[in-house]
């Protein structure tokens, strides 16, 4: 008889995780929040999340790494492709339109004033801080 043994990941959830709503395109807002806060998000290859089943997410991401920081815009709703379900990469907050990723390893940088400038763009309708403990499918934020 062969005894199973399961693996526990813990991962460090070390990141302020902000919702955003707003109606414009995900590189319209990449731009303007690049011009506005003075930053470099550039797009990447969509990120790829499996699931079982062979289903599969696709989303639309954009990086901006320095030294000190690393900032991410992601669209919540998966790029739609073969082989994929109409999913979110959060769902429980599939009102939300894009989610902002900000890991930040500064004293320098003040997290409160970027969230205000978040506040202030145009085209964005709303924007708060999610706890991300309180998430269920807060793994899929990790890739």
């Amino acid at each position: 008889r062969t005894s199973l043994k399961k693996l526990e990941i813990a991962y460090d959830y070390d990141f302020v995780l902000l919702a955003l709503n707003t109606g414009a395109k995900t590189y319209k807002l990449a731009w303007i929040i690049n011009r506005e806060l003075r930053i470099g998000l550039s797009k990447k290859e969509n990120a790829v999340l499996d699931f079982t089943k062979g289903k599969k997410l696709q989303i639309v991401n954009y990086i901006h790494e320095d030294t000190y920081r690393t900032i991410k815009l992601l669209k919540n709703r998966a790029e739609t492709s073969e082989n994929q379900f109409n999913a979110f990469i959060i769902p429980e907050l599939k009102h939300c339109d894009y989610f902002l990723i900000l890991e930040n390893k500064s004293d320098t940088f003040d997290e409160q004033t970027f969230v205000q400038k978040i506040k202030q763009l145009p085209f964005v309708e709303f924007v708060t801080q999610v706890d991300i403990k309180s998430l269920k499918s807060k793994d899929n934020l990790i890739f």
